[in-house]
């Protein structure tokens, strides 16, 4: 694994101690995601991403939740794939989300992190459709 993704690592876990992470693979999980209260058919799930390997040349893309989401208005959710498999198991929900924009600087803090692309999947979230 390469130092950059350790220092996102590192950064990420200051906010998310409860993050889990496969040390063969570049799949992350948060197993306890709070969602926006009124939106969303669940008010907690399993919230996964992944690490690029090439990080930070490489954008992240996606995120995924289990189990799957419906609206609470039962309408239909956009760019939002449902069930999917991915390292971490069957039926999770997968979110078509990419960060914008992606920035990423030689000091981690200084431009995009995967911090900050945990930290858009509430904006996601809130937007609900």
């Amino acid at each position: 694994m390469n130092e950059r993704i350790e220092q996102e690592l590192s950064l990420l876990l200051t906010v998310h101690p409860d993050l889990e992470r496969r040390p063969d693979e570049l799949w992350v999980r948060l197993p306890e995601y709070k969602l926006p209260a009124g939106i969303w058919d669940q008010s907690t799930v399993e919230l996964a991403f992944n690490l690029p390997e090439n990080l930070p040349g490489q954008a992240p893309y996606g995120f995924w939740v289990r189990p799957g989401v419906t609206l609470a208005s039962k309408g239909a959710i956009r760019d939002y794939t449902f069930p999917v498999t991915i390292p971490l198991g069957d039926d999770w929900g997968q979110f078509s989300w990419a960060p914008d924009p992606w920035d990423p600087r030689d000091v981690i803090t200084a431009g995009s992190n995967m911090l900050d692309f945990v930290r858009s999947f509430s904006d996601r979230l809130r937007e609900g459709c």
